[in-house]
């Protein structure tokens, strides 16, 4: 019995049908978060801007995007409008309704799958595009009607091929302008749905901070470290200048790194007091991480948490670096560490691309590569530096309660010269504390610095007092067969005779006490002193109940001990 053998003919062209539906996979279901289509357009305009950089159509430092809410209460707009490159008029058009057909390359642009222009059909009635390039007398306008797009793959809508939906819904018209110059415009005009959650300021400024490839504020005093950082392993920080504008009202954006964060403890900081930084040139990727005392989680949800770039622009959030750190342990403990931290990772290896949806990266050997980087030298760097300020923080507050409790007993009026010997060994021992940085994980060195003179001040003080030689009895005492030896009265019982000079010579058992180095009463101040050190750790760590109870258990094993 013969068969028909299987046809290896190619399909023809009309036979294949990219639906209606595939739209909405482009659009509504692209991105996770609304704002994420405001970064597309400033991430194309970024990349305009660089093309003219680097065609010398603009000086490096030039570049500009602005960002502005217009329309009415009722209709609000937003537009994004770059001084980049713009599209020539010859192929504006074809550009901009083409689907996935971008002519960027990783290599150069932040860009390059040539599907994110689509993702504002989503949140406005009409998307607008107007773009120039430089020495053309007319600008090209491309409008695509949101509303009818939408309507092709609402829930029943039949399936239309996506060609005969954009000769539906998109048109093209030209506007006269300027030959000199060069730009494009996205404006999204009557914003509906999450849309109009655009043109409010207080989530859109904080959005952009992350996102967008802006400078450092001058409230960062780390930025030039950064950048230094870069121009070590031959790179750049890519920036451009980025403004929001509402009515006559322009704030420009800058990244939300600064000197302190608020903490989830009240009114606790996490200063910055310094930063490390990390690279591999072979792998291609450089970085930094902020140094504080590392209070508590940073609660400023635009900055907690190390970031990673690319071409300066923000790929995903902290969620990234936070599962690195959850592979660690079976339970995914280090997880909750990362977010007491700040910092950011640029990645330069262009063998390691973004995802679609720019929340994290594609798989590959290149990014496997990286992320063994990042997690090895980074994330455990953070858990060291975290975990060891909880210490440090407990050894800086003894640190400080014994210089308090020291310049108390350097400031008596006289002492032993074993006393003094004493006191300084102590002086010692804290200094040298003071001066090993891994004794003091993440301490702030201007604190340090503090402390150390405090105690060198204490130290030289001491070196000027002159010890009081303790009182010693002479050889033999009182002669017995001294014919003018006075005898105690035989009535006076021997708590009540009066002191002889021999006896002051001599000393009570309280004076000798003190010459020796402290009565009980002293010693018992000092077994106090003591507990109430113990206290202090204990409640700092653990709150005060639980240090109630330890301390007193710790005092009875004491007293039991004979301390």
């Amino acid at each position: 019995m013969s068969t028909t053998p299987p046809s290896t003919a190619a399909p023809a062209a009309e036979d294949i049908q990219v639906g209606s539906f595939f739209l909405e996979t482009l659009t509504t279901g692209m991105y996770e978060d609304p704002f994420h289509c405001i970064r597309e357009y400033v991430q194309n305009g970024f990349d305009a801007i660089q093309d003219a950089i680097r065609a010398g159509d603009l000086a490096a430092d030039d570049g500009r995007i602005l960002i502005s809410i217009g329309g009415s209460t009722r209709a609000p707009s937003l537009s994004i409008r770059d001084n980049g490159t713009g599209i020539p008029a010859a192929r504006a058009y074809s550009t901009l309704v083409s689907l996935g057909a971008s002519r960027k390359t990783p290599a150069l642009h932040a860009g390059f799958r040539g599907i994110g222009r689509l993702a504002g059909i989503a949140y406005c009635t009409t998307l607008r595009f107007t773009t120039k390039a430089r020495g053309e007398n007319e600008a090209t306008v491309v409008d695509y009607d949101c509303g009818r797009v939408r309507g092709y793959f609402s829930p029943g809508a039949d399936p239309v091929d996506v060609r005969d939906v954009v000769r539906a819904c998109v048109s093209n018209s030209t506007v006269e302008a300027d030959a000199q110059d060069h730009y494009t415009e996205v404006e999204m005009i009557q914003l509906v749905n999450l849309g109009t959650e655009f043109v409010d300021l207080d989530k859109l400024q904080p959005y952009l901070r992350q996102v967008c490839p802006v400078e450092y504020p001058d409230t960062f005093d780390f930025a030039d470290r950064v950048r230094s950082l870069a121009a070590g392993v031959g790179e750049t920080l890519p920036v451009v200048h980025v403004e929001t504008r509402q009515k006559r009202e322009r704030v420009p954006v800058l990244k939300p790194y600064k000197n302190s964060y608020p903490t989830g403890r009240k009114n606790i900081f996490s200063r910055l007091h310094d930063v490390e930084v990390f690279s591999s040139k072979e792998h291609g990727w450089f970085g930094w991480i902020g140094v504080s005392n590392f209070p508590g989680e940073i609660v400023d949800e635009t900055a907690a948490g190390v970031r990673f770039r690319i071409k300066n622009i923000q790929i995903g959030n902290a969620e990234i670096i936070e599962s690195l750190a959850e592979e660690l342990t079976a339970a995914g403990t280090e997880r909750r560490l990362q977010p007491w931290a700040v910092g950011e990772i640029f990645v330069t290896n262009s063998q390691v691309v973004p995802n679609a949806r720019r929340d994290g990266f594609e798989d590959s050997a290149a990014w496997r590569t990286l992320r063994r980087d990042i997690k090895e030298q980074v994330v455990r760097r953070i858990i060291k530096l975290v975990r060891g300020a909880s210490s440090t923080r407990t050894a800086m507050k003894s640190l400080s309660d014994a210089f308090k409790r020291l310049s108390g007993q350097v400031g008596a009026e006289s002492m032993t010269a074993e006393r003094k010997m004493q006191l300084e060994g102590e002086i010692k021992r804290h200094l040298q504390t003071l001066a090993t940085p891994e004794r003091l994980l993440g301490a702030d060195p201007k604190e340090v610095s503090a402390l150390t003179s405090r105690f060198k001040e204490l130290q030289e003080k001491l070196a000027k007092i002159r010890p009081t030689e303790p009182p010693h009895e002479e050889p033999g005492g009182a002669d017995a067969d001294d014919p003018d030896a006075i005898d105690p009265d035989p009535e006076t019982s021997p708590d009540e005779a009066q002191p002889s000079p021999g006896d002051n010579a001599t000393g009570s058992a309280q004076e000798g006490n003190e010459a020796t180095g402290g009565s009980p009463e002293e010693d018992a101040g000092t077994d106090e002193s003591m507990l109430a050190i113990i206290h202090n750790v204990l409640r700092a760590e653990l709150g005060e109940p639980e240090a109630a109870r330890l301390t007193s258990l710790i005092g009875e094993q004491l007293a039991a001990a004979g301390f």
